[in-house]
């Protein structure tokens, strides 16, 4: 792989992708003059400090960046994160893998408590809006012992805004595939309204976000599409008030998803086949908190489900109920942080019949899991060094009792006014129990030829992991043992991380050979591999000096099992550039490119026919008055997408499967 002609390219273009500002660890203190405060994070500890001070290596996207993505999505937002990498699924939408743990292995949080999947496992990233975001939290490694099942690559914790003063808000963006419009007139439409007002003095807050894509497709001679139709609805209603020094909150959220898409003609069946699904989801948020002591959240979350091809309907329904109690005390010079956590989900599921008269075929009945977690976690500060260590402890109803430790240092290795050396290591377990949909799905469609089952025998997964990074936080000359102002040269952060996981038991889709022939059908199963490996590192370097943001980073992955074999799907180097350019007349430029490279087919593929891509997309947007903005840009800008013959051959492609697309928007601020 050459890589030599793509650097030069990729450093005209960077966003800042994470806050770098400097907190004296001591007194929490700005120690460069006229420097930003340094955000705030809560997912690495469970407990709010400063980016700095935190002992796990926590990247972050903030609200005002989210405004300049173009898809009001979760999935465009990541695009800014180091090492992070967004795949579109066969439902058409998307997941994410982070040192080589796919989407079933990052746990997604909403206010720091878990969101599911249509189908159990993965969270579709399309089934989250950016609407309403203070900032996302992203967490990479190993994190059960705060999070439990599912933490074992990393954790996404979405954090919703908290209500300050009434203001109102809407936003329009038009948008429009280039190349491959299923018709020239089709234009996607993504509409935002966020209201906030204080009533008798409880703060109200309403949010509203509706998606229409027309989709595309790369082919018009053929009968299939290449992206479905999609109608989004997301709807976010909030009411909170303090009581002295309580905080209560109660939350709702809507959310609706519908698409259909044209797949192909079977011979010998009257119809053309398209692939439907219609999703409604309903979540229910109870907060009450006292400061930074004692929280308890509960949470309600109901999803329905009809999705399959137009001759083979099944419905889901997907419940989940939650407790997450939180206590932070302290004990002598030992910080300390304890929850507790009551989990119940169930799933049921049932193969609609060939006609209404026809009853249905029930392939999940009524399935069920329950969990009791409980978690502690010391951390102790020497000077300007802190340690930090936790244990979890779950009882799951089907797989009895797992545990899990971490331990985790920040070592400041210099830290005078100007500039600070840190250096993080941690070292952890985790585990994941095996989800509904993998021990109990029955995803029957004999009659396209295929079969996947679900598999009751399945044990949980266990990983061990590690990670070491070294950090810069100065300027460029001052790196260099040049005095100078602070202010005076560009602002300079350097990052390396080096990680490896071990896991066994890991959880893949096999095919079933003595099955498939004695049936005539693809049958594919879940089982565990015996051991994985998932080794690699992240690069990332990020200059401020003015009105420029740059930031490029670079990832590599050596992800294997026990016998050596690559696991797929991962690409092995990942490039990442991104520049925010703050321009005259309070226009603002941004301005990104993703490449990845080197990823190995599926055992359903039959080769390779391209495995690397490279895609450039920018935008630019404009405070007008205090009242209007406007924005517009250009998604894949070279138009880098998939070959649809080299897929209809089995070939791998892993080039997005998105075309170009251009967009235009305005906003409006009413109060």
């Amino acid at each position: 792989m050459k890589l030599k002609p793509i650097i030069p390219c990729l450093i005209l273009f960077n966003t800042s992708a994470y806050a770098q500002s400097l907190v004296d660890h001591k007194n929490g203190n700005n120690p460069v003059d006229n420097a930003p405060l340094e955000r705030m994070v809560v997912t690495g500890t469970r407990t709010e400090l400063a980016q700095s001070q935190s002992p796990v290596s926590i990247d972050v996207i903030s609200g005002a960046q989210l405004q300049q993505v173009s898809h009001g999505t979760l999935a465009s937002a990541l695009n800014f994160i180091p090492g992070v990498v967004t795949k579109r699924n066969e439902k058409d939408g998307y997941t994410v893998q982070m040192q080589g743990f796919d989407g079933d292995h990052v746990l997604v949080l909403l206010d720091s408590q878990p969101l599911i999947s249509p189908t159990g496992s993965s969270v579709d990233l399309d089934e989250i809006s950016v609407l309403n975001i203070e900032r996302i939290e992203v967490l990479r490694g190993a994190a059960s012992v705060l999070y439990g099942s599912s933490a074992m690559g990393g954790v996404i914790n979405v954090i919703t805004r908290k209500q300050s003063q009434n203001s109102g808000k809407f936003r329009y963006q038009a948008s429009s595939y280039t190349q491959n419009a299923i018709d020239s007139s089709d234009v996607a439409g993504l509409y935002q309204l966020d209201i906030k007002q204080n009533i008798m003095g409880w703060q109200g807050s309403v949010s509203a976000q509706k998606i229409d894509d027309p989709g595309f497709d790369y082919d018009e001679n053929t009968f299939a599409q290449s992206a479905p139709s999609t109608d989004k609805s997301f709807v976010n209603l909030g009411l909170a008030k303090d009581f002295s020094d309580i905080h209560f909150a109660l939350k709702t959220r809507y959310f609706s998803d519908e698409k259909i898409k044209l797949r192909y003609a079977i011979p010998g069946q009257a119809g053309d086949i398209s692939y439907l699904s219609d999703v409604e989801q309903w979540q229910y948020d109870v907060n009450v908190s006292k400061s930074q002591v004692w929280k308890v959240n509960g949470r309600y979350l109901q999803h329905d489900e009809t999705s399959g091809d137009s001759n083979g309907l099944r419905d889901a329904e997907i419940t989940l109920a939650e407790i997450d109690s939180q206590y932070q005390w302290q004990l002598g010079s030992t910080a300390l942080v304890s929850g507790l956590i009551l989990h119940r989900d169930e799933l049921y599921q049932i193969k609609q019949g060939s006609s209404p008269d026809v009853s249905g075929t029930i392939e999940v009945d009524d399935q069920s899991r329950d969990s009791v977690e409980a978690y502690t976690q010391a951390s102790w500060l020497y000077g300007d060094h802190e340690l930090v260590a936790g244990v979890r402890v779950q009882n799951d109803s089907d797989f009895g009792v797992h545990s899990a430790a971490r331990l985790n240092g920040l070592f400041t290795l210099n830290n005078d006014k100007n500039d600070l050396w840190q250096l993080r290591v941690g070292a952890g377990q985790s585990y994941r129990v095996p989800t509904l949909k993998e021990r109990f799905y029955v995803f029957d469609h004999s009659n396209l030829g295929y079969m996947v089952l679900g598999n009751d025998e399945l044990d949980p997964e266990t990983a061990l992991s590690g990670n070491v990074e070294l950090s810069y936080h100065g300027s460029v000359t001052r790196l260099f043992g040049e005095n100078n102002t602070p202010n005076a040269y560009p602002r300079l952060s350097l990052r390396a991380n080096i990680h490896y996981a071990k896991a066994q038991d890991f959880i893949n889709t096999v095919t079933d050979v003595e099955a498939s022939a004695q049936t005539g059908l693809l049958i594919s199963r879940y089982e565990n591999v015996d051991q994985t490996y998932m080794k690699g590192a992240d690069l990332s370097l990020k200059l401020s000096w003015q009105k420029v943001d740059y930031q490029l980073s670079y990832s590599y992955l050596h992800a294997t099992d026990g016998d050596d074999n690559y696991l797929a799907d991962r690409p092995t180097h990942q490039i990442k550039s991104n520049l925010n350019w703050q321009l005259p007349f309070d226009i603002n430029a941004l301005a990104y490119v993703v490449y990845e490279a080197k990823e190995h087919p599926s055992s359903t593929q039959t080769g390779v026919k391209k495995d690397n891509w490279l895609s450039v997309n920018v935008s630019v947007n404009q405070h007008i008055n205090d009242q209007w903005q406007w924005n517009a840009g250009i998604d894949n800008l070279f138009d880098e997408h998939q070959d649809s013959d080299a897929i209809a051959q089995g070939l791998l492609d892993v080039r997005p499967l998105s075309s170009q697309r251009v967009f235009v928007g305005v906003s409006y601020q009413f109060y």
